[in-house]
């Protein structure tokens, strides 16, 4: 099984540190964790907050890109409504282009209303325009033409450079709701699922996905096995990973929910985000929940860890896990430590396990449509 790093840029560590340095330090992780033998990195997008202060995942790809030898780079995700299709295409196509076909690429919609607004983008539009230039996207990735969109209305371009070779198999979605399952499906692309709380099939229904998957595709190929991105803390010690864990995961609860706007009473209430109304956390039950996401979250020692990401692929079928060592207050030394312990005792044993992979792509180039 694929494994990689996720960063995370989640700054919660107040004024004492400053971003420069905090920038740094995560990108420092990143460049090490391939010396340590994860085969890929991961950046996020978001905006205006230290909930991750990482607003461009291809730029900062392109940063490690220079800084590293053969891991490969994932966005996760570009958060389409808030760029330009041709832009996320270009940019996609270079990356892809210098580093010889490295570039994995997930994609998502955004939840956080702050940052929809701060980016002057109409929230109540989200799912039309993930779907429009989703579509457009994918198919430049693969012709090296972009054109279209009812919304976009997209003049058509030869994108240079032209694609190195094809992205199918490489692309994935953030599916957090039943409707986006069925769009990632209806898109014939992966299912990537971001940090979940543990249940089974976390949360992600599969059913619809291969069904919407079979109605839109039949057999002419098989849909990606899904990735996985999550929080992971490990330590010798099973009581203290658990404790440290439980107290790293309130602080960076809180800064979720401040975010995503989540103790809001607007939550869930824009078009095409309905599905979270529910998930709406009242004010004075934001330290309740957040007291209980720090005690559910993966944290163990190395055979607890081993013995839960082991259950989630035998539920889940994954292809790809990229743990996600650094979140809340928690001191560098301590992710450090985190990050070099889970290498050393667990990860060529999660390495060893089969499964069916796509993300190294099909092995043709492509010419310019």
């Amino acid at each position: 099984m694929h494994v990689g790093y996720a960063t995370g840029f989640q700054h919660q560590s107040g004024p004492a540190l400053n971003d420069s340095t905090f920038i740094q330090d995560d990108l420092d992780m990143a460049v090490e964790s391939e010396d340590l033998g994860f085969g890929s990195i991961w950046a996020t997008e978001h905006h205006f907050s230290d909930y991750s202060i990482s607003p461009s995942p291809l730029q900062t790809l392109a940063y490690l890109a220079g800084r590293t030898k053969k891991v490969k780079l994932g966005t996760q995700v570009v958060v389409l409504p808030w760029n330009d299709p041709v832009r996320v295409a270009e940019q996609a196509l270079w990356l892809d282009n210098v580093t010889e076909g490295r570039v994995l690429l997930g994609f998502g919609r955004g939840l956080g209303k702050m940052e929809y607004d701060g980016m002057r983008v109409d929230i109540n539009q989200t799912r039309q325009l993930y779907r429009e230039y989703a579509d457009l996207i994918i198919h430049a990735l693969e012709t090296g033409v972009i054109e279209g969109g009812d919304i976009t209305k997209q003049p058509r371009r030869e994108l240079r450079p032209r694609p190195f070779k094809s992205f199918e198999g490489r692309i994935f979605g953030s599916a957090g709701s039943p409707e986006s399952v069925r769009t990632v499906a209806e898109l014939g692309i992966g299912i990537l699922i971001i940090n979940p709380e543990p249940r089974p099939n976390l949360g992600v229904d599969f059913e619809t996905y291969h069904n919407v998957w079979g109605e839109k595709h039949g057999d002419r190929r098989s849909p990606p096995s899904p990735l996985l991105s999550g929080t992971i803390f490990v330590d010798e010690s099973s009581e203290r990973a658990k404790a440290m864990s439980a107290e790293y995961h309130r602080e960076s609860f809180r800064a979720a929910v401040r975010n995503y706007g989540m103790a809001d009473e607007d939550f869930g209430t824009t078009k095409g985000n309905e599905f979270y109304k529910n998930m709406r956390i009242p004010p004075e039950k934001i330290d309740e929940m957040a007291d209980k996401m720090g005690t559910v979250m993966p944290a163990g020692n190395p055979t607890e860890i081993l013995e839960i990401l082991d259950r989630i692929r035998s539920e889940t079928n994954l292809q790809g896990f990229f743990p996600h060592f650094h979140f809340g207050k928690m001191p560098r030394d301590e992710a450090r430590r985190n990050m070099r312990l889970f290498a050393d005792k667990c990860l060529a044993e999660v390495k060893s396990w089969p499964c069916e992979s796509t993300i190294e792509g099909p092995n043709r180039q492509l010419e310019a449509a």
